[in-house]
């Protein structure tokens, strides 16, 4: 075996033992992961504020939710699957508490975190693009999608990505090859994905729409989740940085995923997506 071969085989072993774990704290968004902590510490902070605030930090959404759909606070196993409904069946106490432990336990390890920050950050604006998107395209289906659950998605849609990024570190040889390092993350990121959503309690709604996500008619209305996330994929105007995708090939996706759409809704829906994401990177430099 030759040297590539042995760093992937080590790779692949330390991704495994870790999946098997079950449990999961990565960053995903320092810059988010700040703002998180500070806005649970004011105390005059709204409902609606904070759980856009935490709608921003992958990780903490999701754990959020699984708490929300928990024995304790579910017992009549209604689920939720937006982190607005989750924050109000919680309450803000609860998610505080919440927030300290997974907020303070990524920020120690933000230092192991630091050699690919740069990827990371590229990511979460690809995140926030795509998510943005979503919400904006579930607007316009009248119901058949929430769209703060497309939202919820549209966030977590690459956390199978954040996890491999926040492994990195144990391999600094993999960071001098960024086409070694694309092709594992590609390789192992949709069955990381969905290990860590479903360790995380992610309502499976979001688990089988990421699952086929990549899939699509093409048709309009979109038939559901899946079909929402596949065209905010497409649209997303900020590549993911493991993307394989030619931006040639991006923009034929792009248009094959739009075909037959009335040009004044196209545009409709990229002018609610662009409302959304300023307002989100808004709450992060406020």
């Amino acid at each position: 075996m030759n040297e590539t071969t042995n760093r992937r085989a080590a790779f692949n072993a330390a991704i495994e033992k870790e999946l098997a774990t079950g449990e999961f704290v990565f960053p995903t968004s320092m810059q988010a992961a700040v703002r998180v902590r500070r806005a649970l510490d004011e105390p005059e902070a709204s409902m609606v504020s904070v759980a856009r605030i935490i709608g921003l930090e992958p990780v903490l959404s999701v754990k959020l939710l699984r708490m929300a759909n928990s024995t304790f606070f579910n017992p009549q196993a209604v689920e939720v699957t937006d982190v607005q409904r989750a924050l109000m069946r919680v309450g803000l106490n609860h998610a505080r508490t919440l927030a300290i432990a997974v907020i303070g336990d990524q920020l120690a390890t933000a230092l192991e975190f630091a050699p690919v920050w740069r990827l990371a950050e590229q990511l979460w604006r690809h995140t926030l693009e795509v998510a943005s998107l979503a919400y904006a395209v579930a607007l316009q289906l009248d119901g058949a999608v929430r769209p703060d659950t497309a939202l919820l998605a549209g966030m977590v849609h690459d956390i199978g990505q954040f996890y491999l990024l926040s492994r990195v570190h144990e391999f600094p040889e993999l960071l001098e090859d960024d086409g070694e390092l694309s092709e594992l993350i590609v390789f192992w990121h949709k069955p990381v994905g969905q290990a860590v959503l479903r360790a995380l309690g992610t309502p499976q709604m979001i688990v089988d729409a990421l699952e086929m996500q990549e899939i699509y008619g093409p048709n309009w209305p979109p038939a559901g989740l899946a079909d929402v996330l596949y065209l905010a994929n497409t649209a997303s105007p900020v590549p993911n940085p493991f993307s394989t995708v030619s931006l040639d090939m991006q923009m034929a996706l792009r248009e094959s995923a739009f075909e037959g759409v009335d040009a004044n809704l196209v545009s409709r829906l990229l002018d609610e997506a662009r409302v959304q994401r300023a307002a989100a990177l808004a709450m992060l430099t406020a």
